[in-house]
């Protein structure tokens, strides 16, 4: 820890030991007291009653006062302590008396004061520290609380047979004001978010509702009454054998060692085994242990009548009741809501512990003749039994509440059809063609029945509508809409027109002939091909059409960009293998839009012979995105060319960047085991692209099977790069900052690493929680951190988690800084990286350290895109973005020069690129005035870079200036495959916007001076 986390921990954490240390041992004088004058003068059958009536009065205590209120000083616990030690002060006067009614008051200020002090004291606890905190905060808190137990049992063996049992009350009293002394000093540090402290009415109102409908708090109150019922038999078991043994003295002496040894072994078992146990179980098989250990020596005082095996049994509940439940159960709150939590704790750690006692004294009353010690132990083993059911029901549900915290279960919006299909309906008949296609959308989405609105949507004014809905005609088999269809054949608009003929042809082939043949030589070149070609399709092979369809292809070059068009689409509706190689001329077209329809036609006709044609076009701006689709049209049939693409080296970087997304696209078996087995050692970015394409392409298809030693083998791969990069990661931190492109892209490795392995594991372990869990192990919300790390416990398996553990426990972004003299030993290991951008970044730094040549290698990046990067290093409006990223903008980038008083551009002219200052500084001007100086290292026209608007002000270089520009659509292009560039482009905006208020502001109040140069 560093110093400011150490102090804050300590603030947290001592204060609350040394309470738990006093009232343990206060705990430990006054229960041996009790119990002592209780077996001295009452027999051993009143002891259920004395359970019965202890548990009402601890529960309606606990109900009264409810428990403490989350705030920064959390004075509840003083509080309890000095009523403690005043009541048990009276309990010394009260002894005189010699009375039963004395003793059963001892007795029951005892049991309750012990039940009611632990609730608040836990509940301040709770909301001091997150799930997390807790692991390891709770079991040195209790841990050192134990030792009161030890010291209040040397006191009690000390004391008891000497000066007698008032003594023990008299030393319950002082320890109890030493733990109001010591609270005092517990304290939580202002980051640490506390819940919000309703009133106790709504705190209980929230809590029951909330509990009524969840199965997770019904199965954890079981258990906790279980645990409370299982001490009362052994209390009483132990209790009866001992009463065989020894008498008041005696047991008082007895009972001072059982605490004894029970603080001992607590205090070892919390301070050295606990959090170990605790990280390596798990919260639910850590609280497993319980049964396992009380099982054999039940069976034991069975089988032996002394009483060694009871005393040990009782030694190891108590042990279990002080140390392993306490801090477990208030680990099993974490989950709970914080509106419910509190206002249930009362309830359960109050009303059913203790219920869980009047139900033991039930039992035992009940059980009349048959009290006897091997009926008790038959009870118990078959308790035992019951708490290890209720363990694995608990499980699923705790992963489930788990989830629920982080948000893991979240859904989006979902259109009902009852209640919203009438106001869809409504939106149908909106002029605005968007407004009518995206009510269209959402109907279809939640499963309408369209067939009904096919009418209304073919007599839509708009053309972009009337062509869906003729569309949809023809995939709903809407036979009924026919006289309709022909109508917009012979009267709609040219789109409409051309989609009615396919649909005509589909829907009543037999009547295409006399319906469709007029229009096979229509003047309008579209509908023509329409025609012939849905006459094909519906009639089959006709030497007519076909001559019509040859004569459009001899004259392919001759004809104009829109017939060029119409026939490459005839080419891809038609399907058929024999039309196939005369796409070719159209994908060499010189006309884009050409080229994209003739790409669009590639997959719509299946035509996967075409496919290595269509690959270059994944690098063009304009086909991009056509060609994407076309590729995933063909599905199986291409996966082996795009497999093998995606593991050449040699082919380009951009190309194999889009690879995934359209292996993703394709979505079958093949195109998943393509991803999973592809063989990526040269490219990290590419690498991070696979591992995103996998993880949504499981969730889109997650009845997909999963080859899982493949991705365990990848997921040690990813420790791997931890393990390389994280070492000279540490030590760029020291040596060259933060901010240096070195530093950033190790980091980004790192980064991508870490998201990869919880993609990984979520191809075996549920994606979108694992999604949930790395976001929130990111986010700065440490409660939230806690629950996630919580569900990655309970969701992946030890084994499986091993491969991440280091990353996450020693998350690189929060590992201190390394040693800057240790990066020389890292030079050869970076400068001989696979990873393109990472060795490019290495050797720039290590030639101007003299530890890798001077001159550049046939492997090294292009030095023009590297000075651009260089240039873009520090960069506000990119600092929250990727090295990848950022040599993607480099790579558009190009450089200008302005001179002083040189306009970079005027007041209206359009916004059409992005300038980033690289040396030199820019005012921006408004009717004369500055309003704004752009220093380097900052950028402009990044607002009507986004939305394309007029520049809003003239930009003119104050001196010498130089600039790289990136051109609007090269940007736009980016964005398409990086969004992630826009998050530091909104932050860079908002500065930018602030500084412009605050600036005005000040100069009107005439508190800022504009710099003479401006």
């Amino acid at each position: 820890m560093r110093g400011e986390e150490l102090r804050a921990w300590v603030q947290r954490v001592w204060p609350a030991a040394l309470w738990q240390f006093a009232f343990v041992g206060a705990v430990a004088l006054l229960k041996s007291a009790s119990n002592a004058l209780v077996l001295a003068r009452f027999p051993t059958s009143v002891l259920p009653w004395l359970y019965l009536v202890s548990a009402a009065v601890t529960a309606g205590l606990s109900l009264a006062a409810g428990p403490a209120r989350p705030s920064p000083t959390a004075r509840a616990p003083v509080r309890v302590a000095l009523l403690g030690a005043a009541l048990a002060a009276v309990g010394v006067a009260g002894l005189g008396l010699h009375g039963a009614g004395a003793t059963v008051a001892l007795y029951l200020f005892a049991e309750s004061f012990a039940t009611w002090a632990a609730i608040n004291f836990w509940t301040a606890l709770g909301n001091a520290f997150d799930a997390r905190e807790a692991r390891r905060a709770f079991p040195w808190i209790n841990g050192i609380g134990m030792g009161g137990g030890i010291a209040g049992g040397l006191l009690a063996q000390g004391l008891a047979p000497t000066v007698g049992t008032g003594a023990l009350l008299g030393a319950a009293c002082v320890l109890l004001l030493g733990a109001a002394l010591a609270f005092q000093y517990h304290r939580v540090p202002p980051e640490v978010h506390l819940p919000q402290a309703p009133g106790r009415r709504a705190d209980r109102t929230a809590a029951l509702a909330w509990a009524a409908g969840s199965g997770y708090v019904q199965v954890f109150a079981g258990l906790v009454l279980a645990f409370a019922v299982q001490t009362s038999l052994v209390d009483f078991l132990f209790r009866q054998r001992a009463a065989e043994f020894h008498g008041e003295e005696g047991m008082a002496a007895l009972f001072g060692a059982q605490q004894l040894w029970m603080g001992l072994l607590s205090m070892v078992f919390q301070l050295f085994f606990a959090e170990r146990l605790l990280n390596r179980l798990g919260v639910l098989r850590y609280l497993g242990l319980v049964p396992l250990g009380l099982a054999p020596l039940v069976v034991a005082s069975l089988v032996h009548g002394g009483l060694w095996p009871v005393y040990l049994l009782k030694l190891l509940e108590a042990s279990v009741s002080f140390a392993l439940i306490p801090v477990t159960v208030q680990l099993l709150y974490a989950p709970m809501p914080d509106d419910a939590r509190d206002g249930l704790r009362p309830l359960i750690d109050g009303l059913l512990r203790k219920g869980g006692g009047a139900v033991g004294g039930l039992l035992l009353i009940g059980a009349g003749a048959l009290l006897q010690g091997p009926t008790v132990a038959l009870a118990l083993l078959g308790l035992c039994a019951g708490v290890g059911l209720m363990l694995y029901r608990l499980q699923p549900l705790y992963v489930k509440a788990l989830g629920a915290r982080v948000n893991a279960d979240a859904a989006g919006p979902v259109v009902r059809e009852e209640e919203d299909e009438p106001v869809l309906a409504q939106v149908l008949a909106a002029e605005d063609p968007q407004r009518a296609l995206k009510g269209l959308a959402l109907m279809a989405q939640a499963g309408v029945d369209l067939r009904r609105y096919l009418g209304r949507l073919l007599r839509h004014p708009s053309d972009h509508v009337q062509e869906r809905a003729v569309q949809l005609c023809a995939s709903l088999g809407a036979v009924e809409q026919v006289s309709e269809l022909e109508k917009v054949l012979r009267h709609g608009a040219r789109r409409p027109r051309q989609e009615a003929t396919w649909a005509l042809a589909a829907l009543v082939p037999g009547r295409a002939g006399e319906v469709l043949r007029p229009f096979a030589g229509a003047a309008d070149v579209g509908l023509r091909c329409a025609a012939v070609g849905a006459l094909l399709k519906a009639r089959g092979p006709s030497p007519a059409l076909e001559a019509v369809l040859k004569g459009l292809l001899e004259r392919a070059d001759q004809a104009p960009p829109g017939e060029r068009r119409e026939v490459a689409r005839l080419l891809g509706r038609l399907g058929d293998a024999q039309w196939a190689p005369h796409l070719k001329r159209y994908l060499k077209d010189g006309e884009v839009s050409v080229r994209r329809i003739a790409i669009d036609a590639v997959g719509e006709g299946g035509y996967a012979g075409l496919a290595h044609r269509l690959l270059p076009f994944l690098t063009w701006r304009e086909e991009r995105r056509h060609a994407r689709a076309a590729l995933a049209k063909l599905g199986d049939a291409v996966v082996p060319l795009l497999e093998e693409a995606l593991n050449d080296r040699a082919r380009p970087a951009q190309l194999r960047y889009e690879l995934p997304r359209v292996l993703r696209k394709v979505g079958t078996q093949a195109a998943f085991n393509a991803l999973l087995f592809s063989n990526l050692r040269d490219d990290a970015f590419l690498h991070y692209r696979v591992g995103v394409a996998l993880a949504r392409l499981r969730e889109d298809q997650p009845e997909l099977p999963v080859d899982a030693v493949r991705v365990r083998e990848a997921l040690s791969r990813r420790k791997a790069v931890y393990d390389r990069w994280v070492g000279p990661y540490r030590d760029a931190r020291a040596a060259l900052g933060d901010d240096a492109l070195l530093t950033r892209a190790l980091g980004d490795r790192l980064d991508q690493a870490l998201e990869l392995s919880f993609w990984l594991l979520g191809l075996l372990h549920g994606a979108l929680q694992l999604r949930r869990v790395h976001g929130h192990l990111l986010g700065k919300d440490a409660r939230r951190r806690a629950w996630a790390l919580e569900l990655l416990e309970n969701l992946v398996p030890d084994e499986d988690r091993a491969r991440v553990r280091e990353q996450v426990d020693a998350h690189h972004r929060v590992l201190p800084p390394g040693a800057a003299g240790r990066m020389a030993e890292h030079a050869e290991l970076l400068c001989t990286s696979e990873d393109d951008v990472v060795r490019a970044c290495a050797r720039h730094w290590a030639r101007g350290q003299g530890l890798w040549p001077a001159g550049p290698s046939g492997d090294d990046m292009a030095n023009e895109t590297l000075a651009r990067l260089l240039a873009l290093e520090g960069v506000e409006i990119f600092a929250q973005c990727d090295v990848d990223d950022l040599a993607a903008v480099a790579a558009v980038a190009r450089e200008h020069r302005f001179a002083a008083g040189e306009r970079i551009w005027a007041e209206g002219d359009p916004g059409d690129a992005l300038y980033i200052v690289v040396k030199g500084r820019v005012a921006a001007r408004r009717a004369g005035d500055t309003i704004l100086v752009v220093q380097e290292k900052q950028a402009i026209g990044d607002v009507s870079l986004l939305d394309g608007s007029p520049r809003p002000t003239d930009m003119v270089a104050t001196e010498e200036t130089v600039t790289l520009r990136v051109d609007r659509r090269d940007f736009l292009d980016l964005l398409s495959d990086r969004p992630e560039l826009l998050k530091g482009m909104f932050r860079a905006v908002s500065a930018q916007l602030k500084q412009v208020v605050v600036e005005l502001s000040d100069a009107r109040t005439g508190e800022v001076q504009v710099p003479d140069d401006a």
